[in-house]
């Protein structure tokens, strides 16, 4: 098949998309880390019930406005994977890989939007529920965020799998980006662990298990917006549809 340039509408929607990106790592800088206190994290895995609920009630403000930012950050997930995968069939002779990344993305955005809900819920009336039940806001959020590896690093490998298996000079995205995948699938996994550890690095509030696949994830987004932007330039070749 031959390539032709990228229609405008086409250009504009990915440019939005990628842009949606961008975005959601700056909302999730202001909601996440500046207000919300999920990164560094407020509140550790170890901490006992009593503990959880002084510390929220301490920064109840700051919590709640950041769970807005939080909320429209992760909003923006939904637009990005989809920018992701309309260049992704745009190189395809069949919609398999491009379907599959957009059930992903629904995936990863139904988490996320349940990681901000939960954050929100814990800090609602914390003084009223059990301090028991405002530790489990904190788990379930923190658990939804690490602990979904196979959601986030499935996205992750149906978008390098397209970029290996196709012809060359056919790939949807230059090879290397491909690698960047599959490695940040390995750098996810650590999430994993927090299922069996309360404290330490391994921990929902430790480097392992939530520094480094949270820093990770966020490079990885601003990575595919990059290749994103790049692949739709003015000059830019894409296979029609």
């Amino acid at each position: 098949m031959s390539e032709a340039k990228a229609d405008p509408l086409f250009r504009k929607s990915i440019v939005f998309c990628a842009w949606s990106g961008l975005a959601a790592i700056v909302l999730f800088i202001i909601g996440g880390v500046f207000l919300g206190g999920m990164l560094p994290p407020l509140l550790h895995a170890n901490d006992s019930p009593a503990e959880f609920v002084r510390k929220v009630s301490e920064h109840l403000f700051e919590i709640r406005v950041g769970s807005v930012f939080l909320m429209l950050s992760f909003a923006l997930f939904g637009p990005f994977g989809a920018g992701i995968a309309a260049l992704t069939r745009r190189a395809e002779t069949s919609p398999a890989f491009s379907y599959v990344q957009l059930v992903f993305t629904a995936c990863g955005t139904m988490v996320a939007l349940l990681v901000a809900f939960t954050w929100a819920l814990m800090v609602f009336r914390p003084d009223e529920y059990d301090p028991t039940l405002v530790q489990m806001f904190a788990d379930f959020a923190y658990f939804l965020a690490v602990f979904s590896v196979p959601c986030f690093g499935g996205w992750c490998v149906v978008i390098a799998l397209p970029i290996l298996l196709a012809e060359e000079g056919k790939a949807p995205f230059p090879r290397w980006v491909a690698y960047v995948n599959l490695w940040a699938v390995l750098l996810f996994a650590p999430g994993q662990m927090v299922l069996f550890f309360k404290d330490g690095p391994f921990s929902w509030h430790g480097i392992v298990a939530l520094w480094i696949p949270f820093v990770a994830f966020f490079l990885w987004i601003l990575i595919m917006c990059a290749v994103m932007l790049k692949a739709v330039k003015p000059g830019a070749q894409v296979r029609p549809a």
